[in-house]
C-alpha cells in the first residue's frame, strides 16, 4: 500500500479522544508540553518529529496523563510514516501494558494494520527554518510550500516518498549548524534551509562535515557554497546574476562590445566585476568598466564618464542595488536617453521596480536578469491549494519552498530509478528545472545559475528568456 494511503488510513483515527488516562496520574508538565508539539507536528505532516516527541512523553518520564495517548500517538505517526516496526513496537507496548485503558482496541486496530514490513525506504528530507521570532512567519511560509510539493510528489505513489524531518534554526548560527547535526542523527539524506546567508555558512560547514545535501533557498553570499561539495544555493549569487546578463548580451543579442558602470562599494560592484570577467571569456570587448562614486552619478553618467566613452558599447550593465536602486536605474535611463547614440540598457533585479520610466526603459531597449517571474495564471492552482492549508495567499517566499522541493523531488526519483552518481552529483548535472516562479540549473557547479530575462517593451516588463 502507498505511503499516502497509510496517511489518509491514520487520519480516520485521530478523531478519537485523546484525554482519558487514569484519574490517579500526575501531570508532568513536560510531557505535555511534548504531547501538545507532537500533535502540531503530526497535523503538519513532519510524521518523523512528531513520533520522537510522542515517544518523549510516552517514555522519558514517570507515568503521567499522557503516556498512553502518547504510545498511540507515536504508533499513528509512525504508521503515517510508512514505519510499521516502529509503530507495532509503540502500539505493543500500549496493548500489553496497559491492556485496560481505553486506547487499546484502537492500538490493536492499528496494530493489525501495521503487520508485515514497512512501506518504500523513505528519503528523508530536513526542513531547516525558523519557528519562532520575528522571522518565523518567513519560515512558515517556506514550509508551507515545501509540504505541498512533498504530499504532491507522495500522492503520485513514486517509488521512493519524502518524509520531511523539521528542526528550527532559529537563534544564531551556531544553534543552526547544531539543528543541522541534529538532522543528520536522525538520518536526513538533504536539508532544504536556513533562510539567511550569515547563518547558511557555518550550516555548510556542518552539512559538508556530516555528508549531508543542503539547498540553501534564499543566501546570496558566495561564501555559503565556495569550495564545496555538497551544497548548493537555489538563489543565485550576485556573481551569477552578472555572469547570466553577459551570457545574454554575448549569446542572445551577439553584441561584441559591452560596457559596464557600477557603484563603487555596493554588490552591484560585485557583479559588474562578474559580467565583465563573463563577456570576456565568451569573446566580447569591455570597452569600458566604470565605477562612479556616489549613487547621485547614476544621473550624471554622461559628465561622470564621457558620451563618447558611453557610446562605444554596444550595451552596458548598470547594476543597481540599496533601499532606492529602483530610482538609481531611472537615473541611469534619464542620463542615457539624452546621448546621440545611447547603448542598449542592461540591468538587474532591482529595475523590475521601474514606475514611472517604464516608457523610457522601452524606448531605449533595456533590459534585466530576476530570478522570479510567474506569468500569468501560473500560480492559480498552487494558490488554491496553499490557502486552504494556510488560510492566506502564498507568496514568493511559498512559492521558492514549492519550487526548490519540487526540484529536489524530481532529482530524488532520478537518483532512485536510474541509480547512477550521488543525490550531489545529479544536482550538479540535472537538467535545467522550470517551477512555477523559479528556474533551477546548477550547470555542474553548486550555485543556480538560470535566471530569467525580462525586457520592457510598450512600459511593460515582458518575458524574453
Amino acid at each position: 500500500m502507498a505511503r499516502l494511503s497509510l496517511v489518509f488510513a491514520v487520519l480516520l483515527f485521530i478523531a478519537a479522544p485523546l484525554a482519558a488516562q487514569p484519574e490517579s496520574a500526575p501531570r508532568v508538565g513536560a510531557a505535555e508540553t511534548a504531547f501538545i508539539a507532537g500533535v502540531e507536528s503530526y497535523e503538519a505532516g513532519a510524521y518523523a518529529e512528531a513520533y520522537r516527541l510522542f515517544s518523549r512523553a510516552a517514555t522519558e518520564f514517570e507515568f503521567n496523563q499522557k503516556t498512553t495517548a502518547a504510545l498511540l500517538m507515536a504508533g499513528k505517526a509512525a504508521y503515517a510514516d510508512g514505519l510499521f516496526g516502529r509503530a507495532r513496537t509503540s502500539l505493543e507496548a500500549l496493548v500489553n501494558t496497559y491492556p485496560e485503558s481505553r486506547y487499546a482496541a484502537e492500538a490493536a486496530r492499528i496494530q493489525a494494520l501495521a503487520s508485515g514490513s514497512d512501506v518504500q525506504i523513505p528519503f528523508n528530507l530536513g526542513i531547516l527554518l525558523p519557528a519562532g521570532g520575528e522571522d518565523a512567519y518567513l519560515g512558515q511560509a517556506v514550509f508551507n510550500g515545501i509540504r505541498i510539493a512533498v504530499e504532491e510528489h507522495n500522492a503520485s505513489t513514486p517509488r521512493r516518498p519524502i518524509r520531511m524531518v523539521f528542526r528550527n534554526s532559529g537563534g544564531s548560527a551556531s544553534n543552526a549548524a547544531q539543528a543541522l547535526r541534529d538532522l543528520a542523527a536522525e538520518g536526513v539524506e538533504a536539508v532544504i534551509g536556513p533562510l539567511y546567508s550569515v547563518e547558511a555558512v557555518e550550516v555548510a560547514e556542518a552539512a559538508e562535515a556530516a555528508g549531508v545535501v543542503l539547498l540553501t533557498p534564499l543566501a546570496t553570499d558566495a561564501a555559503v557554497s565556495e569550495g564545496r561539495q555538497l551544497t548548493f544555493q537555489a538563489n543565485p549569487t550576485f556573481e551569477a546574476r552578472g555572469r547570466a546578463m553577459a551570457r545574454y548580451a554575448a549569446d542572445g543579442l551577439g553584441h561584441r562590445r559591452l560596457g559596464v558602470v557600477s557603484e563603487a562599494g555596493t554588490l552591484g560592484e560585485t557583479m559588474g566585476r562578474a559580467f565583465a570577467e563573463e563577456a570576456s571569456a565568451r569573446g566580447a570587448a569591455v570597452v569600458f568598466q566604470e565605477r562612479i562614486v556616489g549613487a547621485s552619478g547614476w544621473g550624471d553618467l554622461e559628465r561622470r564618464i564621457g558620451a563618447d566613452v558611453l557610446s562605444r558599447a554596444q550595451s552596458v550593465y548598470l547594476p543597481v542595488t540599496g533601499s532606492n536602486a529602483a530610482s538609481y536605474a531611472a537615473d541611469a535611463l534619464r542620463s542615457l536617453e539624452g546621448l546621440r547614440a545611447p547603448p542598449r540598457p542592461l540591468g538587474n533585479t532591482e529595475w523590475e521596480g521601474i514606475t514611472t520610466s517604464r516608457s523610457r526603459a522601452s524606448r531605449l531597449g533595456s533590459l534585466f536578469t530576476t530570478d522570479f517571474f510567474a506569468p500569468p495564471g501560473a500560480v492559480d492552482a498552487f494558490g488554491e491549494r496553499y490557502r486552504q492549508l494556510s488560510g492566506i495567499g502564498p507568496d514568493r517566499l511559498a512559492l521558492m519552498g514549492y519550487d526548490l522541493a519540487g526540484f529536489l523531488v524530481r532529482t530524488v526519483s532520478t537518483v532512485s530509478t536510474e541509480g547512477e552518481g550521488t543525490l550531489a552529483d545529479q544536482l550538479r548535472t540535472a537538467p535545467s528545472y522550470q517551477g512555477i516562479a523559479h528556474r533551477f540549473a546548477f550547470d555542474g557547479g553548486q550555485v543556480n545559475g538560470a535566471l530569467f530575462i525580462l525586457a520592457y517593451r510598450d512600459a511593460q516588463a515582458i518575458l524574453v528568456e
